[in-house]
């Protein structure tokens, strides 16, 4: 099978149920690889969102949600590919929609008799009362009063045990309005999964509206909606994911209209962009017999997964559960974490896109949990998880870039630094005891580009010497690359470990 992938998705660093099922639709269908992880990203994320939340390294919980944005034109597969990686999600709200109906019977049936049993208590409170005015003998006012105690306590017993309206199942929602998916998030399971494959409804309709009340779902933060025709309320808990398929030319319309707004209200920031290059006119099919086996595979777990979280809910869950990192996982959070804050600096890679760049690392805590618990793992996050979410993450940030930089050229040594020191993170995973790398073996693991020119290469190398990030040793006739574990995921030791040498006596970070 030839992967066509020409915007260097990485595939490989999906866990197996979802690589396995995004390399057959590729296979089958032709459609894009960024699309068709997207689509299922955001399936994941819906599925899981009500169930789970993650515990970020320095302490806080956050949702796993996602807001998954894929800019591709007409014809690119994105209606399929959305009904494909949604089906087990909509099958949910259909089989509970059945449930519902059935649970409101019941429910306005015991309603109706608390109702009932509700008159004839207040029916016999109001002629206790009645009694009571009308009596004037201490005696007889004494045993009214009596009674008129037992009838509130009855009262309030019966308060107590009235009947609660069942919440319905409500995940999906397209065309909407802020308030429209605000009043569905408190009257129904608050989860909710706003998708559409056309974005023109989504960007020039209601539902970016209220920027700032997208933002809070996504922030999982309380919700207070005023209202002056009808009684104002609050969400609490709420979880929202979002995936937008939309054409180029609408999101450039928007973005001409509207764009700086959005971006400074932190929506973009807070989305996984992805601009896959169009496979149309090389999508060849023929008649042999399709598989969709791993299709299968995931949609079943995606379904056991729903059908999990609502018989947690009908057995009065009390909270989600908390998914938290091992403390490996958590050094690599860190490590990628301010290696983008560096980033961040005036005249770094990240310079110009400092909003997407500030919500990633928590995309990749959420995606790594979501990766986590979709994997069937045990107890904490791994290391490997949460380096499959930080690859698919730096990925995305890329494209944030490649979308909104307002610098047309990077310097040519700075975006090689870039590209070589992220080969080299690569390189230390694998490596794990290692300090430090012959220079001359860097050929073998850097991007093409600079394997093939020599003076590219070594430029890269000195940018990242005046960052502070490696240092380039002599041992004997070897020149070695030593790295600062404060960037790299290396050990912290006092001297070198070189790969093929177990002693040195030169000094390291």
């Amino acid at each position: 099978m030839i992967l066509k992938n020409p915007n260097n998705f990485p595939v490989y660093s999906l866990p197996s149920l979802i690589r396995n099922s995004v390399l057959e639709a590729q296979a089958n269908m032709g459609f894009p690889i960024p699309l068709i992880v997207s689509s299922k990203l955001g399936a994941v994320a819906a599925a899981l969102q009500n169930m789970i939340d993650v515990e970020l390294p320095y302490g806080q919980t956050s949702p796993v949600a996602l807001f998954n944005m894929v800019v591709a034109g007409s014809g690119e597969g994105k209606s399929s590919v959305d009904q494909n990686a949604t089906m087990p999600l909509r099958y949910h709200e259909e089989k509970e929609a059945t449930k519902y109906e059935l649970k409101m019977a019941r429910y306005l049936s015991e309603l109706s008799c608390w109702n009932i049993e509700n008159s004839t208590l207040e029916a016999a409170i109001r002629k206790n009362r009645k009694k009571s005015i009308a009596t004037h003998d201490p005696e007889q006012i004494e045993l009214i009063d009596k009674e008129f105690d037992n009838l509130q306590k009855k009262l309030e017993s019966h308060f107590s045990r009235k009947p609660q309206q069942p919440l319905r199942i409500k995940l999906f929602h397209s065309n909407t309005t802020p308030i429209k998916l605000a009043s569905d998030l408190h009257e129904c399971v608050p989860t909710a999964y706003l998708t559409t494959d056309e974005g023109g409804s989504f960007f020039r309709g209601e539902s970016l509206k209220d920027l700032g009340m997208l933002n809070k779902l996504w922030d999982g933060s309380t919700l207070e909606v005023d209202r002056s025709s009808s009684p104002s309320f609050k969400v609490h808990n709420a979880r929202l994911s979002i995936f937008i398929g939309v054409q180029p030319e609408i999101l450039q319309e928007y973005l001409h209209r509207r764009g700086r707004g959005a971006r400074d209200s932190g929506f973009f920031a807070r989305c996984l962009i992805a601009i896959p290059p169009s496979t149309k006119g090389t999508r060849f099919l023929n008649s042999q017999p399709k598989s969709w086996e791993h299709l299968t595979r995931l949609q079943q777990r995606l379904t056991a997964i729903l059908t999990q979280d609502q018989l947690e809910m009908d057995q009065a869950r009390e909270s989600r559960h908390i998914i938290k990192f091992s403390r490996e996982a958590k050094e690599l959070w860190f490590h990628f974490r301010n290696q983008i804050e560096l980033d961040l600096n005036p005249g770094g890679y990240l310079d110009d896109v400092t909003d997407g760049a500030s919500k990633i690392a928590i995309n990749a805590a959420r995606i790594a949990a979501l990766f986590h618990v979709l994997e069937e793992c045990e107890g904490e996050i791994s290391a490997h998880t949460f380096e499959q979410a930080r690859a698919v993450c730096a990925w995305y940030l890329l494209e944030f870039k490649r979308l909104f930089s307002k610098n047309n050229e990077i310097p040519e040594e700075v975006s090689d630094a870039y590209e070589l020191e992220l080969s080299l993170v690569k390189w230390c995973n694998n490596h794990p005891v290692s300090t430090a790398i012959k220079k001359s073996a860097i050929q073998q693991f850097c991007p093409n580009h600079l394997r093939k020119k020599p003076q590219r290469r070594e430029d890269a190398l000195n940018m990242l010497v005046l960052r502070n990030k490696i240092q380039t040793q002599l041992q004997g006739k070897t020149e070695w690359v030593v790295f600062n574990p404060d960037f790299f995921p290396v050990p912290r030791v006092y001297a070198p470990v070189y790969p093929s040498l177990s002693y040195s006596p030169v000094t390291s970070y």
